[in-house]
């Protein structure tokens, strides 16, 4: 299309817009193929569509993306190669053998896909099997590292989101609960979240480690608190740390069900409750120098918050027993600012 209308005269940025394209697009393609703008002060015939040829432009793109930009690190018969050979020979994975280059006395850093790609598109024959051999698994061929299956495995039982009762979808009756773990730095720190669906009443949990049993046992200790009619089901995203929910479900009475992976949608209370909590539990900090008193205590900063999709009402006066909680005479002297886990 391009040397079709530069034939017929069009000018690049006419091309452009034909074509839907950036005029600078058209610019550096023609720039890249040898093609000059038509001279007005030129005596004669004017070259054939500025020395632009469809068939040079296509054989330079297909030798260009066959060609990589960077020289390769791992060349077979080099002598990087003979060390990774080494090293795979001793028992080491590729991992391992990248690790362990990195920490030599002239250290020398390669991925372990490097190493992987390296073997892989040896030829076949006698040698690369050979190569092949050394690796732990002996595959013949690359696998995908995902094979359509959560490489972290299942969660034994469980109930997809799907089968929900209507009643909860619909926020109808106040008693179900979403929930999810926030973390501090590096991961090290977490605190479980959780919110019911209809008041947007919140409850924290301190959790001293991010394992199935302690999530459930966790989650369950806060729960006993609320009264076991407000108790009804949970949602919670696929996380392995409620693995342990047939536990969870034991203790407290409630079912659980668990969203599509990758699907925050699904959970949009609970999400959109962490962020608010963020303002207490910032990301980056270690949230075990909360307790669970502080986390209580940051968690009745949101329940007595007003919302507007509440009516200006707070979740507090909605979840609590009629007459429990006064707003007015709560805001009548409002609370100082929250300054905890120092």
């Amino acid at each position: 299309m391009i040397q079709a209308k530069l034939e017929l005269g069009f000018k690049p940025r006419a091309i452009a817009r034909g074509l839907n394209r950036a005029a600078s697009t058209i610019k550096r393609e023609l720039d890249r193929n040898g093609w000059q703008a038509p001279n007005p002060r030129r005596i004669g015939r004017p070259p054939f569509t500025g020395g632009y040829r469809l068939q040079n432009a296509q054989a330079r793109a297909v030798a260009l993306a066959s060609k990589p930009r960077v020289a390769r690190k791992l060349v077979l018969g080099s002598p990087l190669w003979h060390l990774v050979l080494e090293g795979l020979a001793s028992g080491l994975s590729p991992e391992q053998v990248g690790g362990t280059l990195a920490r030599m006395p002239e250290p020398v850093r390669i991925s372990h896909e490097t190493i992987y790609n390296a073997i892989y598109a040896m030829p076949r024959g006698e040698l690369r099997t050979e190569v092949i051999a050394l690796l732990r698994k002996s595959h013949k061929t690359r696998r995908p590292r995902a094979r359509g299956e959560d490489r972290r495995g299942l969660i034994p039982n469980m109930t997809s989101i799907d089968e929900r009762p209507l009643e909860v979808s619909d926020r109808l009756v106040p008693g179900h609960w979403e929930g999810d773990l926030i973390k501090g730095t590096r991961n090290n720190s977490q605190v479980g979240t959780l919110v019911e669906r209809t008041t947007l009443f919140t409850v924290l949990a301190k959790l001293d480690h991010a394992t199935a049993a302690c999530a459930a046992e966790g989650f369950a200790r806060v729960l006993s608190r609320v009264d076991s009619q407000m108790l009804r089901s949970l949602t919670y995203d696929q996380g392995k740390e409620m693995s342990a929910h047939e536990l969870f479900s034991k203790e407290t009475g409630m079912a659980v069900y668990f969203a599509h992976p990758h699907s925050p949608w699904e959970r949009g209370i609970n999400e959109n409750t962490n962020g608010l909590l963020r303002d207490y539990l910032p990301k980056g900090a270690d949230l075990s120098v909360y307790s669970q008193d502080d986390l209580d205590t940051i968690a009745w900063t949101l329940n007595v918050r007003p919302r507007k999709s509440l009516g200006w009402k707070c979740p507090a006066e909605l979840f609590l027993p009629e007459g429990a909680f006064d707003f007015q005479a709560f805001w009548s002297n409002p609370p100082k600012p929250v300054a905890l886990g120092t």
